[in-house]
C-alpha cells in the first residue's frame, strides 16, 4: 500500500531529537514503550515543536535561563508535562470518547496558555504544527511497534505547513465554497472579503497565510486569512471522498509536495532561459499529481547543469 511505503520514507527522515532512538538507522534492540505513561507523549510533542521551532521568538529572560539546547529541552517538556501529554494519551485509549475537533481545540488552546505573552507570543498555527505532528509521530511509533489501531488515528489533522498549504492551494483552487457546509459551532459563515468576487466562492490566494501565523474562527479572521477550522474543514470532506484519513493523507501530500516544490525551485534558478521555458516555469497549471511539463523542463535544466557538476 502506498500509505504503507510513505510512512516508512517519512520514519528515514527522523535524525534528531527524542524519537531518532526508537527509529535506528541499524538494527539494534528496540525501545521499550509503556504507552500507559506520558513520558513518550512528551517525547512526540518535543518532536514536533522541533518541526515549528525555527518561528519561535523566545523572550530575553528565557534564553537567559535556558541557554542551550539541553536547558530549554527541559523546560519545553516540562510544559507539555503539565496536562498536555496526558490529554492526548487519554484520547489515544478512547478515541471516541468525544470528536478530534473538540479535542483538538482543547488541547491547542491549553499548549497556548501553557506559555505566556512574556515568554513567546505563541500562535494558534505554531500548537496545530505541534500538536499534529506529536500525532504523525505517534502514528509511526504505533505503526512499527505493532500496536497501530487505525481507529485511534481516524479522526486526526493534517498538519499545516507550507507543503501542506502549497498542496491545499493547488488543489482547490477552482473548488466553489459557495455552499460549504457549515463547520462553526455558531453556524456562521466566513466573510465575503475571504473568497474571489467573482459570482463564485472560490480561493483567494492572499488569504492563505503562513502556518505559523495562523488563527482560529474564535479570532475572527482578524488577519483577514483563513481560520485553521476552514483547512480542517474542507480536507476532512475531501478524505471521506476519497477514503484516506487526514494524517494518512499528510504522509502521501508531503512528500511529493516536498519533491515538487524543490524541483519548482531548481528549475526557477535558471532565469535567463529561452521563453517557451520561462512560460512552463511561471505556469499556474502545475498540479502535484500532474507534472509532465515539469519533468521535461527539470530534464532539459539537469542536461544543462551536469557538465558544471563534473567539471
Amino acid at each position: 500500500m502506498e500509505i504503507e511505503k510513505e510512512v516508512t520514507k517519512f520514519v528515514k527522515t527522523i535524525n534528531r531529537g527524542p524519537l531518532k532512538e526508537y527509529f535506528p538507522k541499524e538494527k539494534t534492540e528496540e525501545k521499550k514503550i509503556d504507552w500507559n505513561k506520558d513520558d513518550v507523549y512528551v517525547e512526540a510533542l518535543y518532536q514536533g515543536y522541533l518541526d515549528a521551532c525555527r518561528t519561535f521568538k523566545w523572550s530575553e529572560k528565557v534564553k537567559k535561563d535556558y541557554p542551550n539546547e539541553e536547558a530549554k529541552r527541559g523546560y519545553i517538556e516540562g510544559k507539555f508535562k503539565s496536562g498536555i501529554a496526558r490529554e492526548i494519551r487519554k484520547y489515544l485509549n478512547k478515541p471516541k470518547a468525544y470528536s478530534f475537533d473538540v479535542f483538538h481545540g482543547k488541547v491547542c488552546k491549553k499548549l497556548k496558555e501553557c506559555f505566556p505573552e512574556k515568554e513567546t507570543n505563541i500562535t494558534y498555527g505554531q500548537t496545530q504544527k505541534i500538536v499534529n505532528m506529536a500525532f504523525k509521530y505517534l502514528y509511526c511509533l504505533f505503526y512499527k511497534y505493532g500496536k497501530l489501531k487505525e481507529g485511534q488515528f481516524a479522526d486526526c489533522h493534517m498538519p499545516l505547513d507550507s507543503f501542506s498549504l502549497e498542496w491545499f492551494k493547488r488543489k482547490f483552487k477552482e473548488k466553489n465554497f459557495s455552499n460549504l457546509d457549515s463547520y462553526s459551532e455558531n453556524n456562521k459563515e466566513l466573510p465575503e472579503n475571504l473568497f474571489t468576487k467573482k459570482g463564485e466562492k472560490k480561493l483567494k490566494a492572499e488569504s492563505i497565510g503562513s502556518w505559523s501565523s495562523m488563527q482560529t474562527w474564535e479570532e475572527d479572521c482578524k488577519k483577514q486569512e483563513y481560520p485553521y477550522e476552514f483547512y480542517a474543514h474542507v480536507i476532512k470532506q475531501y478524505c471521506k471522498e476519497n477514503s484516506v484519513t487526514p494524517l494518512q493523507l499528510d504522509f502521501i501530500v508531503w512528500s511529493k509536495m516536498q519533491k515538487i516544490m524543490a524541483a519548482e525551485s531548481f528549475i526557477k534558478t535558471f532565469k535567463d532561459d529561452d521563453e517557451e521555458n520561462k512560460e512552463v516555469i511561471n505556469s499556474e497549471e502545475l498540479e502535484p499529481y500532474d507534472i509532465l511539463n515539469l519533468k521535461t523542463t527539470l530534464e532539459n535544466r539537469l542536461s544543462e547543469i551536469r557538465p558544471l557538476i563534473c567539471k
